[in-house]
């Protein structure tokens, strides 16, 4: 299904229980609602679920690249009201996708019952290591390949030293980068400690993306939350221990 939300394409699919509460899920970087499928399978018998492809993903079309996580909020909060989906049982956010709804529950725009984020990023990318990495890669980048004679083998190069410091998703962004840039340099602790909603969240123990100090420091930020880590699994834990974590949500939307 699609819906024109502020002059922009969205699509959606609906799935589970009709009648039942509704379950919004929405999906990490780089990925579409189709990630979520295993575990909106798992829910849906109890509730409707609804998962939306955030803006630039999927199905739906590519956003202005002055784009922040508050303008993927407000555009979240038009969609609710435009798909008569008013104040949701739920809302799931994975990485990017927790972001969206941090900012959405925190500045007030949406008001669902419970919320769940699975290896959602809060802390500001600048501010850590990995991205210190980053930076140093790209100055190093543009210096290695200015060089003369490596003209021909500039994008390679550039390509190995971005993904070496763990830049891949920078690198898979295309057009939409500077939006990309825009979401990991905010930090969401402090709107995070605005959510007045019980929060779930719901970690990889092996997260690289997301890592655990993220999930401890939104634990301390939102008032009403409970962390659980799950063992062995990384940055998709619904994907590596789907049954833990289906009963684990399951358990908390209950």
């Amino acid at each position: 299904m699609n819906l024109v939300v502020n002059g922009i394409l969205l699509h959606y699919r609906e799935t589970g229980k009709p009648g039942a509460p509704v379950v919004l899920m929405l999906h990490g970087w780089g990925a579409t609602s189709a990630s979520l499928d295993s575990l909106a399978a798992a829910l849906a018998p109890s509730f409707r679920i609804v998962q939306l492809d955030l803006p630039g993903f999927g199905g739906s079309e590519i956003p202005p690249p002055s784009w922040h996580v508050a303008d993927y909020a407000q555009c979240l909060a038009q969609f609710i009201a435009k798909a008569k989906l008013p104040n949701p049982h739920a809302v799931i956010g994975h990485s990017f996708g927790g972001r969206v709804a941090m900012k959405a529950l925190g500045t007030g725009l949406i008001s669902p019952r419970r919320l769940v984020l699975i290896g959602a990023p809060a802390i500001a990318r600048h501010r850590t290591f990995r991205n210190q990495l980053y930076q140093a890669a790209a100055k190093t980048g543009k210096a290695v390949t200015a060089l003369p004679g490596l003209g021909r083998l500039r994008h390679q190069l550039r390509q190995r030293l971005y993904a070496s410091a763990g830049a891949g998703d920078y690198l898979n962004a295309g057009s939409m980068r500077e939006i990309f840039l825009h979401a990991v340099h905010e930090d969401l602790r402090p709107v995070a400690a605005k959510i007045s909603a019980p929060t779930l969240l719901i970690w990889g123990q092996r997260d690289t993306d997301a890592p655990l100090a993220d999930a401890h420091a939104l634990a301390a930020e939102i008032p009403n939350s409970h962390l659980e880590i799950i063992a062995g699994a990384g940055h998709y834990a619904f994907l590596d221990a789907p049954e833990a974590v289906a009963q684990l949500i399951k358990d908390f939307l209950a």
